[in-house]
């Protein structure tokens, strides 16, 4: 049953015949030139060539030759990870290129992740419960929700600048990608190690256990179903309740699950004021896997609020008080929002903030243009996308590299006497699992 149709051969992050092939095909990314070559015609840097990522085809068959072995996988991964997710703020010496936006970055690293992914799934079986196979499908989530945050937030400039554009739907289909299979291998890594104990017990303790990374089981499944439960909220939402009902009594009661399973039903049962507390305090990525429906909920609190003032005498709220309430972390942030959606804001240094927002008087013309007070509960909000205060506060006080974040330091943890809510980042753990040595120049 460990057998698969396909063990990898291939030690290297690509072979030399398919990066020679891109070279005379001129296929070849500008991570992948050789340094001082023609631009016009580049030429390849075999240290730095990775696997392209190719759909399958009739008349081309998967080989073992062709196919990366589980170390050279992860060797990839983390080369692309280390050497790569952080080349436009930090260029690398002895690369063709310096000035890179990160969507460029991005989609050289969409491409070649999902090369390495695909290379796993083919050595399945018997790569599924590897260790490889998890913690690789655990750094391609955290890489596509990093990403998320850096393109729809700080890497908008850059990415205006560049020729390619970001597709939020493209990044959330990579998600999925990534996530059926983490899940899977989750199960089956839990089956297997039941039916080893099983059989354990029936053969009285005589079983041989010594098979290579059997009973391996990854400390940051919780934090990724976590994430994968909000990541449906924000962008899936008719998908959550099935998988939910696929999860045991014991996963659902995990104080980093549970959590999760609280903020969705905060936000379904329009208590979004609770949700936005959350917002606030949670960690960075759980921030980001909530915020699909951040300023959803951001409206739809404000709305309430609006509603619930007295209309016939008028009143007003300051600045802090409402910047508290929806989560902002920024004044221009809170004000910016605020003014789209018809609010009036009065300078006054006496007030917190030294600002206070105006709730008109019934029957003003403040009030009668003011679309808060009219019609139903929004269904959508219209505020422009861009960087959210709160991810990019949380974000810079992390105080970690990207690729610290892409190897689950940021990932949330609960100690002993914790609540849900109180979990926090791993950030004392720098996650390593194989020695990475940089490439020389």
């Amino acid at each position: 049953m460990d057998g698969g149709p396909i063990i990898g051969e291939l030690n290297e992050m690509c072979s030399r015949e398919e990066a020679r092939e891109r070279e005379m095909t001129r296929q070849l990314d500008k991570f992948e030139w050789k340094k001082g070559t023609d631009p016009k015609n580049p030429e390849v840097d075999l240290r730095r060539a990775t696997k392209k990522y190719q759909r399958s085809s009739a008349d081309k068959a998967y080989t073992s030759q062709q196919t990366r072995s589980l170390d050279a996988c992860w060797k990839t991964m983390e080369y692309l990870i280390t050497e790569i997710l952080d080349f436009d703020c930090k260029p690398k010496a002895g690369y063709a290129i310096q000035a890179v936006p990160f969507i460029e970055v991005y989609s050289y690293l969409r491409d070649r992740t999902r090369a390495i992914r695909v290379d796993l799934h083919l050595q399945q079986p018997r790569s599924t419960t590897q260790r490889v196979f998890v913690e690789t499908h655990e750094c391609c989530l955290r890489f596509e929700m990093l990403s998320l945050f850096l393109l729809l937030g700080r890497g908008q400039k850059q990415a205006e600048q560049a020729t390619e554009k970001y597709d939020t739907k493209l990044g959330l289909k990579a998600i999925s990608q990534t996530i059926e299979p983490l899940l899977n291998a989750y199960q089956a890594i839990h089956e297997r190690q039941l039916a080893k104990s099983i059989l354990a017990e029936a053969m009285g303790g005589l079983l041989d256990d010594d098979q290579e990374d059997s009973d391996y089981t990854s400390p940051f499944e919780m934090a990724a179903r976590r994430y994968i439960v909000l990541l449906l909220m924000s962008f899936s939402p008719d998908a959550v309740s099935g998988h939910l009902a696929k999860m045991s009594r014991e996963l659902l009661m995990h104080p980093l699950v549970s959590f999760a399973t609280e903020v969705y039903a905060a936000f379904h049962t329009e208590d979004y004021a609770r949700f936005l507390r959350m917002y606030r305090e949670a960690d960075f990525l759980t921030s980001v896997c909530m915020s699909g429906v951040a300023d959803l909920a951001r409206l739809r609190a404000l709305w309430l609020l609006v509603r619930s003032y007295p209309q016939a005498i008028g009143d007003k709220i300051s600045l802090t008080k409402l910047k508290n309430i929806l989560a902002f972390a920024s004044d221009d942030h809170a004000k910016a929002f605020l003014a789209f959606h018809g609010l009036q804001i009065v300078i006054d240094k006496d007030a917190q903030g030294g600002a206070n927002i105006i709730l008109p008087k019934k029957g003003t013309p403040e009030a009668q243009s003011l679309t808060l007070l009219q019609g139903r509960l929004p269904e959508k909000c219209e505020f422009p996308k861009g960087a959210d205060s709160l991810l990019v506060a949380k974000f810079d006080a992390l105080g970690l590299s990207r690729a610290e974040i892409a190897f689950g330091s940021a990932d949330p943890v609960v100690r002993r006497g914790m609540r849900p809510w109180e979990a926090v980042d791993n950030a004392s753990i720098v996650h390593l699992p194989y020695r990475y040595v940089p490439l020389t120049t």
